[in-house]
């Protein structure tokens, strides 16, 4: 690798075995947890009753290349300050166009951000920390300053990714700051849960066969939650293996000066995680063949033999109950239950508190949306009104993130958790970002079927007094439909972060007393 930081094709061919190798271990976990999943959604789609589901486990409806926010402004990318065009897409895509290449090239001339596992920020102290985190191991002068540090304006937007050049985006006013900041992190937000919002049997097939997959290598904390689309949750991993050789064999040799090395590292970084994305996108197409095949095999036999596959999956997992209940129960009453009370009080708090601001900010925001009623003003201002009260409940919104901000872990609560269960932040924060997500889509939705509701009346000419009680009507049926589901998504939240925290040391408790019985 030269000064210029360009792979070799010694370092290429690297990326590219531990791809194949990566994947080849995959598709036997794959297939295996794939089995498993096909089978448990088969019986429970054979089963269930015909009640509707609820908002929150009903598959993402997000149309693509609608704009929810643009501007064109100076962005710091790869070292570089030109003005850029950036767009926020309705499916939370960010696309940056640089002005110079749209004109030679035209409007499909971009590039898009990959914000699944960043960090935003919006002060240079904060982002230097961030960087301070990412290059532990490297001295160099403290006057290593990035390019992105030299924001024209005192308004900066940072995006950090883990393996990726900072992006700078300068903003001209706080308020254009905190809007800028707010949707990036709702398109982070939604980046990184894009595997756990899915839901289907593929989807948890593969979260599945990953979580095994650092099991056995044992180079990860496998109750970790992979964040971000599959391609890059396999780069990820990619990354994550070749870190030491990266940090002891590449980096050492690599001429630059002192004071450029952690410029040098970021890069490294950045230029391999490139590298890493391109393999496993070239690998993942025939692999995403074999696997389609094997899905329509798996479908056949299965649904063909479900009535006698269910009764021998609750047979096995019986007697696979039976066998190990002594060491289960003994590791419930030692390990687990003692210090469980405690741990649903830490997780619940921050939980509780965040659903109880968001309904308080649905009901205040409806009360603002009957007290339009109440003036008597022409039609059109009364939708340009309500459109605009709805629109507050947008993730680009202050109030909306100080809602969602509160499902964070206390630093009480984080150190107690690390001391008793050993849980650090790759574990919390994933199930953060996926609450959040979560959280989030329920109240858009329901802010969408408040609107479609109005609209169904045509009542906007109407008396004030009338529109008042149709709005009240429409208010009462939409916050019945929310406090459901905030129930359910409460409930499923505290239950499934729990579960994330205590799992990994019932595991590790009964493997131990399994052994030790055979010796």
């Amino acid at each position: 690798m030269g000064g210029g930081l360009s792979l070799t094709s010694k370092e290429h061919n690297n990326i590219s075995e531990r791809v194949t190798d990566i994947l080849d271990n995959l598709t036997h976990h794959y297939k295996r947890h794939y089995c498993f999943h096909l089978l448990k959604h088969l019986r429970r789609k054979h089963t269930e009753s015909s009640e509707p589901r609820p908002l929150i486990q009903r598959a993402d409806v997000l149309p693509h290349g609608v704009i929810i926010t643009e501007g064109t402004l100076p962005q710091c990318m790869d070292g570089i300050w030109t003005h850029c065009h950036l767009q926020v897409c309705s499916n939370f895509a960010v696309e940056s166009r640089n002005s110079r290449e749209v004109f030679e090239g035209g409007w499909s001339c971009k590039t898009e951000l990959v914000l699944s596992g960043s960090h935003i920020c919006t002060s240079i102290p904060e982002h230097c920390a961030l960087v301070c985190e990412m290059c532990q191991h490297v001295t160099g002068k403290s006057d290593d300053r990035l390019a992105c540090w030299d924001c024209p304006t005192e308004f900066p937007v940072l995006i950090q990714h883990p393996y990726g050049n900072p992006v700078c985006l300068a903003t001209g006013s706080c308020e254009e700051q905190t809007r800028w900041a707010n949707i990036l992190r709702a398109a982070a937000r939604h980046q990184s849960s894009a595997l756990c919002r899915e839901d289907s049997p593929e989807s948890r097939a593969f979260l599945d066969a990953v979580l095994s997959m650092k099991k056995l290598r044992g180079r990860f904390q496998a109750e970790a939650y992979p964040i971000g689309c599959e391609e890059e949750v396999l780069a990820g991993m990619v990354m994550e293996e070749m870190k030491s050789y990266l940090k002891e064999t590449v980096f050492p040799r690599i001429c630059t000066y002192r004071s450029r090395r952690r410029k040098t590292w970021i890069k490294l970084l950045s230029e391999v995680y490139k590298a890493a994305k391109c393999h496993v996108n070239a690998a993942m197409v025939g692999l995403k063949e074999e696997l389609s095949l094997y899905h329509l095999s798996m479908k056949k036999r299965i649904s063909a033999g479900l009535h006698q596959a269910g009764p021998l999956q609750d047979h096995l997992a019986n007697a696979i109950t039976e066998d190990t209940y002594e060491q289960m129960l003994r590791c419930l009453q030692l390990a687990i239950i003692p210090r469980l009370p405690r741990t649903l009080q830490e997780v619940a708090a921050p939980v509780c508190d965040g659903f109880a601001s968001i309904w308080e900010y649905f009901m205040e925001t409806c009360d603002d949306i009957i007290d339009v009623a109440s003036t008597n003003t022409p039609e059109k201002d009364v939708k340009k009104e309500l459109l605009t009260l709805l629109d507050s409940l947008g993730p680009d919104k202050s109030r909306m993130w100080e809602c969602l901000d509160r499902l964070e872990l206390s630093l009480e609560a984080r150190e107690w958790l690390q001391d008793t269960w050993r849980v650090r932040g790759e574990i919390w924060r994933p199930l953060l970002l996926r609450a959040q997500d979560a959280l989030y889509k329920v109240v858009n939705m329901c802010a969408k079927m408040f609107w479609r509701q109005v609209l169904r009346y045509q009542c906007f000419s109407s008396e004030p007094a009338h529109l008042t009680a149709v709005l009240c009507r429409v208010r009462d049926k939409v916050v019945k439909n929310l406090e459901s589901e905030l129930l359910v998504l409460r409930s499923e939240s505290i239950l499934e972060a729990t579960l994330r925290i205590t799992l990994p040391a019932f595991e590790q408790g009964v493997n131990k007393r399994a052994c030790a019985s055979y010796f």
